[in-house]
This record gives structure tokens, sequence and C-alpha cells, in this order.
């Protein structure tokens, strides 16, 4: 059994590896268009891109955790509570946090006019909560903490990025320039991939849950999204009104 966790991690570990390097591309992309624009929906679409690539990042290096067999001692400190943020994924969710509440910006610069004041308070009190859960909650191979915390930041993903998507499908039929309907289309692909990220990430723990030693074919779709949301980000940050 140990020697299957550790192969299923070493495939998980190669898998990310890949998903890395394509992301790293991706962010020297995105990081050359805002030298050349200075716009600050470009920056915060790089900061949004930087938190998902740590997130990416974290998570391969808990994969490293378990194929070399790293461990530490539970002595309670500082570090032992990082080494476990890290090895159970939580630190990659809590960078994932930071960039779903930053793509709740970048939806009120391109889509609204300003803040709705509920709407805002109501997504720093879910993301401060979601934090604290993040952060605190969990127990070692505890699977049901973890799927509630995969649920809770799949909820706050909906929470933004399905009025992201509505938006963009309502401006992508709205508007007739090609150029602005590829930006809208590239938005929506963007919200709708990184909604099914923890939805996949969910299942694939429900499965662990249920007996199975994980890395089903919903971890290698939570990945293959967010693949798929990065470069809709990257083709659709535009805001269609900038060049004006």
């Amino acid at each position: 059994m140990v020697d299957q966790i550790i192969l299923l991690n070493f495939i998980g570990m190669i898998f990310e590896a890949f998903i890395i390097i394509f992301a790293a591309i991706l962010l020297l992309l995105i990081l050359k268009k805002y030298f050349i624009k200075r716009h600050k929906l470009t920056k915060l679409l790089l900061i949004i891109f930087i938190n998902y690539f740590a997130a990416i990042v974290f998570s391969w290096i808990s994969k490293i955790f378990v194929v070399l067999q790293l461990d530490v001692v539970q002595d309670g400190s500082i570090g032992t509570w990082i080494y476990k943020l890290i090895e159970d994924f939580r630190l990659s969710e809590f960078f994932v946090i930071i960039a779903i509440f930053l793509s709740y910006i970048l939806k009120v610069n391109v889509f609204e006019k300003g803040y709705n004041t509920a709407q805002k308070y109501v997504m720093i009190i879910y993301g401060i909560f979601s934090s604290l859960y993040i952060l605190i909650i969990y127990e070692d191979n505890n699977t049901l903490l973890d799927i509630i915390a995969f649920l809770i930041v799949f909820i706050y993903m909906v929470m933004v990025y399905a009025p992201f998507l509505r938006r963009s499908i309502e401006s992508y039929r709205a508007v007739k320039e090609k150029n602005y309907k590829q930006a809208f289309l590239s938005l929506a692909i963007m919200s709708v991939s990184f909604m099914l990220i923890f939805l996949n990430f969910a299942i694939d723990r429900i499965f662990i849950f249920l007996g199975s030693p994980g890395f089903t074919a919903f971890y290698f779709l939570a990945w293959s999204f967010a693949l798929v949301g990065i470069f809709g980000a990257y083709f659709g940050y535009i805001r269609p009104k900038s060049r004006e």
C-alpha cells in the first residue's frame, strides 16, 4: 500500500511538473505584456496568476515530500505547522483563496461601475472564514475535513466566477468586434475552468473517503482545467474599453 501511494504521488509529481512548466511560460508572457502596457488590469491578472502558480508549486512540493518520504518531528513548532500545511494541500488552497478574491476585484473593474457594498463584505467575510478553516481546521488522515475544505473553496469560486461567467457571456453576445468577442469568450472559459478545478478535487477526495488510494481521473481533470483556465485568463484579460 505504501509503495502504491509513493508511485501515485510520483505520477502526480511528474504531471504537475508539466503543468508548472506551461504555467511558467504563460506567467512570463503576461509579465511581458504588463511591461508593455502597464495596465492596472494586466497587473491584477498577473498577481492572480502568481497566486495560482504558487498553489500549483506547493502542491508539487507536497508530492515530493511523499515520494522522498520526508517527515518532521511533530513538535508543534511553526516549521512543523508550515510543513503540514504544504503536505496536506492547505497552503495551496490558501493561495487559491487569495486568487479568488482578487478575481472578484477584477470582475468589478471589468464589468461593474463600482462595488456593491453588501456583496463586497460577503466576499471579504467568506474569504476570511475560508482562510481560517484552511489554515487551522485539519487533522492527519481526516479525509472528511479535506472534503469540506475543497467544497468551501469551490463555493467561494462559484460566488465569484459564476457571475463572472454570466457577465462574460452577456458581453460576448452584446459586442460585435471580433477581438472583444474573443476576449469575453476567453474570460467565460476561464470562469468555467476555475470553478471545475476544486469541484474535481472534491470528487477525488470523496473517492479517497470511500476507500480509493486517490489520484483518480478527477485529480488529473482538476489540474487540466487549471491549465485551460490559465490560457483563458491570458487570452481574455484585456478590458474591452482599455484601448479607447
